[in-house]
């Protein structure tokens, strides 16, 4: 009984996995993102994972959440106090330098509009829909950015 209260249910195929490459800190893209789409974007705040033996370290999030959408902006980096980057978030998509994930219940959100919007700003270097097959290969991993933040 207790294994089943601490298992989290969340649907991965309600899940979009995007990858975006800029030189934005995370609160001038998530203001980019909300003037080009309809999103709210809000940086939330730093959530600090701290491990016995190891310094403390941030991550950076916005986040927005509608009824039946969520929206989460993450830096793919997990950061020092001093603000420095020391680890990766999911070191497999190492040349992101943000995540987005999208968990729609709905099923309407359209990435390929999306990343089409971002692109035409010319402030995004690279932005890509990560297909299932490429993070399903760890779920731990995408697991790990819906909950922390």
């Amino acid at each position: 009984m207790k294994r089943r209260q601490l298992i989290t249910h969340y649907p991965l195929e309600d899940v979009t996995l995007l990858g975006i490459i800029t030189a934005l800190r995370a609160y001038k893209l998530a203001w980019l993102i909300n003037q080009t789409t309809a999103l709210k974007l809000a940086q939330a705040e730093d959530l600090c994972l701290e491990t016995p033996g190891q310094a403390a370290r941030y991550i950076v999030h916005c986040l927005f959440a509608t009824e039946h959408c969520t929206f989460r902006l993450v830096k793919n980096g997990m950061l020092s106090s001093e603000r420095a980057t020391v680890a990766y978030l999911i070191p497999h998509l190492r040349q992101f330098g943000f995540l987005l994930t999208v968990q729609d219940f709905t099923q309407t959100f359209k990435h390929e509009e999306f990343c089409d919007a971002l692109r035409a700003t010319k402030k995004v270097t690279y932005v890509a829909h990560i297909a299932g097959k490429r993070w399903l290969q760890n779920q731990a991993d995408l697991l790990r950015l819906m909950n922390c933040c």
